[in-house]
Parts: structure tokens; C-alpha cells; sequence
């Protein structure tokens, strides 16, 4: 296999199937579901699809060819992840009773959370790539800074 058929299987839909697995480890520790488990699963829905957006756009630092066309497989592969993942996590964690009133009003909080996040750091690229800026350094710091605010969120709620 030569170089440029490796960066184009190495995209974002491979990160995506790699949260899923993830996810599906995490649910596997989590079976029978109980109370604990329960809210670990549900607190996974914020995490998860956070760090898979940004797992999603690192291949873009080693892509070749056409940036648009990275930028649309990233988008369009992140709006079915998010979904697929949150939807995964919340049926997971559901009891199947009355007691998931709010599982599925908190996967529509959570799909949404992932994809304004997507579409927030996309814009931003699609900014940069219209405009003929170089773009992979402000990104690297979006994906830092992303990175540095869910550590900060993580300690402060074990903080609590």
C-alpha cells in the first residue's frame, strides 16, 4: 500500500469506529447496569463525542489532497458519529422503565453539544481554507484548547 492510500484510510470515519469500540468497552464494564454505572454512561455522553471531534480533524494535519474534501469527510463522518455514539451510550444506559425519563431528552442535549462543537471548529477551518490562511496551526490550538477545557471540567466535577 502506498502512502497516499494509507492517509486516506487513516481518516476520520476510522476515529469514529474507534470511539464506538471505545464506547463498547465502556458499556461492556457497565453490564448489568446499575445506579453507578448508570451515570458513568450518561456522563460518557459528554466526553466521548467531544474527544471524537477532535480525534476526527487530526487527519487533517497529514492529508493529502484536496483540503475541501477532507473538510466535508470530517463533517459529514462527525454529524453520523456523534449521533451513532450518543445514541449508543444512551440506549446503554437506559433501565428500560420509567425510570429513563430523561435519557432521551439528554442524548438530544448531548448530539447536540457534539455537533455544535463540530460545526464550530469546521467553520473555522472552512474560515481559514476560503480565506488561502494556513489553518493547521490555529487548529492545533482549537484541539488544545478543547483538550485543556475537558481535563478542566473532569477535575472540577471530581471536585465536587
Amino acid at each position: 500500500m502506498n502512502r497516499t492510500t494509507v492517509a486516506y484510510l487513516i481518516g476520520p470515519e476510522l476515529i469514529w469506529l474507534l470511539m464506538l469500540t471505545v464506547a463498547a468497552s465502556i458499556v461492556a464494564f457497565n453490564q448489568p447496569i446499575v445506579s453507578g454505572g448508570h451515570f458513568k454512561l450518561i456522563w460518557m455522553n459528554w466526553y466521548l463525542p467531544t474527544v471524537g471531534v477532535i480525534l476526527a480533524f487530526i487527519p487533517l494535519f497529514w492529508a493529502q489532497g484536496n483540503p475541501w474534501w477532507w473538510l466535508a469527510r470530517t463533517i459529514i463522518s462527525g454529524l453520523i458519529g456523534v449521533g451513532l455514539l450518543v445514541g449508543y451510550l444512551s440506549k446503554s444506559a437506559s433501565y428500560d422503565d420509567i425510570r429513563d425519563v430523561g435519557v432521551i431528552m439528554g442524548s438530544l442535549l448531548f448530539v447536540g453539544i457534539g455537533w455544535t462543537i463540530l460545526l464550530g471548529v469546521g467553520s473555522i477551518v472552512l474560515f481559514f481554507l476560503m480565506a488561502h490562511w494556513p489553518f493547521l496551526p490555529v487548529l492545533k490550538w482549537i484541539l488544545i484548547l478543547l483538550s485543556l477545557g475537558l481535563i478542566t471540567l473532569r477535575i472540577s466535577w471530581e471536585l465536587m
